[in-house]
């Protein structure tokens, strides 16, 4: 069976919903999740697949200052998205003897991950994102070779993105440029002129014919076609996490690798303007049993009445 592991570094405070984040990491025994991190970390200590690292927010981002260069800005835990392209350098020895490393967020809950990429979908790809037209900055998996460990060091003005003290979205947008554009294409775009891309389409189709970006449905209120043809506020709004599956109330016959709580948290990113039903509330989460199925919706995370 193909090895993964994901790399979470996270400091700070975990958030409210972390039993239950935690019970559905408990329930992918066969991916291994690194969590480098300065919280409490007694609710992590049980579980088989989990490995801990306790750090400090500074010490942690010295070791990205000794090998990307002191004047790198990472202000805040948030900028670290910034770091992901660069995971597989600074924890080369952690990710030794895996066949796949990644990242993933904590503001989400897991289905069967493994339902999803299986081994035989392992054994064909190099990269896997859950976004079709981009990697996905909240689970993301790369083959553990040397290209794909230092695939930061390709993205365009990487040291300049780092030197800004503001999150830029390499981990999305600017490696997902490194991975998947030609030559031909960086040409194209720089004389403006879409015919040359077009021209030499199949050298970028050769380049990315190992890449397994398929459109998971995983992160809702986005301005991606959901299964329906929706967008935006119109995407299914009610989520039903147990025994280890995710679920909606309109894709009936349908589980989900995660849900991703993004845009129920903040309309950040909610391009349509509408509000983000837990954004400014004090309390979200009300679990009272994790065993008992458990409803996402806009009043928060609960279990069903």
């Amino acid at each position: 069976m193909k090895t993964i592991i994901l790399l979470i570094p996270y400091f700070g405070k975990w958030p409210e919903w972390m039993e239950l984040y935690l019970d559905s990491i408990r329930r992918n025994p066969k991916i291994h999740f690194l969590f480098i991190t300065d919280c409490e970390t007694s609710a992590l200590e049980n579980i088989s697949n989990v490995i801990i690292q306790k750090s400090s927010f500074e010490i942690y981002i010295g070791r990205y200052k000794d090998v990307l260069g002191s004047d790198i800005q990472i202000p805040n835990p948030y900028k670290i998205c910034d770091l992901r392209p660069f995971f597989g350098i600074i924890h080369k020895k952690d990710i030794e003897g895996y066949d796949f490393f990644g990242w993933t967020d904590v503001d989400l809950l897991f289905g069967n991950i493994r339902s999803f990429y299986n081994d035989e979908i392992l054994q064909k790809s190099d990269v896997l994102s859950t976004h079709q037209n981009r990697l996905s900055g909240h689970l993301a998996l790369l083959k553990t070779t040397l290209y794909y460990r230092t695939i930061g060091y390709k993205i365009y003005n990487w040291k300049t993105a780092l030197q800004n003290p503001d999150f830029v979205g390499i981990d999305e947008h600017g490696i997902t440029n490194a991975l998947t554009m030609t030559f031909w294409d960086k040409v194209s775009e720089k004389l403006k002129q879409k015919w040359i891309s077009k021209l030499f389409l199949f050298i970028q189709k050769q380049k990315t014919k190992r890449f397994y970006f398929k459109e998971q449905y995983t992160t809702p209120f986005i301005s991606i076609r959901w299964l329906d043809g929706t967008v935006n506020s119109q995407h299914p709004d009610v989520w039903y996490y147990e025994n280890g599956y995710v679920t909606n109330h309109r894709d009936k016959d349908r589980s989900f690798l995660y849900i991703h709580f993004m845009n129920f948290k903040s309309k950040q990113w909610r391009h349509d303007g509408t509000n983000a039903p837990w954004e400014g509330k004090e309390k979200i989460y009300f679990v009272k049993d994790i065993s008992k199925k458990i409803v996402i919706d806009s009043s928060g995370i609960r279990n069903e009445n």
